[in-house]
């Protein structure tokens, strides 16, 4: 076995279920996420630079996060019903309605974080996704806890720009317009 085949296998047994954890997060879809997953390992096998890269664990988050939004693009946000999708216990809390309507926001959501790019992205997904802490994500992008926190600050910004929503001022007081 190569260096390289073992380096992937330690990332695999390290990292591999917080990988697949993050792109089931991603697309909604566990089929999906196995499916990327492959596709993650075999583009790290065949990296050609791999003594240029310093922390495989970055580079794979950074390559599924990738993957997940180049699937999510490449599906054009179809959502179709199927019957297979629609079966409900009686017993559950919340009705079939409000479940397809919080999967449908939560479609835009990933669909408009999709339009972030680079570290911004990167950030986004692992403060609001992965619910990392500023400095874990700090010290993964080797950046400072203040840059991290400008970078996710744009991307919701980014955001609630796409989304129409006002931004609120620091002190949390909006100004109320009243018509007359």
């Amino acid at each position: 076995m190569s260096d390289r085949q073992t380096e992937l296998l330690e990332l695999l047994e390290k990292s591999g279920a917080g990988l697949y954890a993050l792109l089931t997060r991603l697309t909604l879809r566990e089929d999906v996420a196995e499916e990327l997953m492959q596709e993650l390992f075999l583009k790290l096998n065949a990296a050609k630079d791999h003594g240029g890269i310093d922390c495989w664990h970055a580079y794979a988050r950074r390559t599924a996060i990738n993957l997940a939004f180049d699937w999510r693009r490449r599906q054009k946000i179809r959502r179709a019903c199927s019957l297979d999708g629609m079966l409900e216990r009686a017993s559950e809390d919340r009705a079939p309605l409000s479940r397809l309507i919080e999967s449908e926001e939560l479609e835009q959501v990933l669909a408009a974080i999709g339009r972030l790019h680079g570290a911004s992205r990167e950030a986004f997904v692992l403060r609001y996704i992965q619910q990392d802490s500023y400095e874990q994500i700090a010290e993964q992008l080797g950046k400072t806890v203040h840059q991290v926190r400008a970078l996710c600050f744009r991307a919701m910004s980014t955001l609630r720009s796409v989304f129409g929503c006002d931004s609120v001022p620091a002190d949390g007081k909006g100004v109320l317009h009243v018509e007359d």
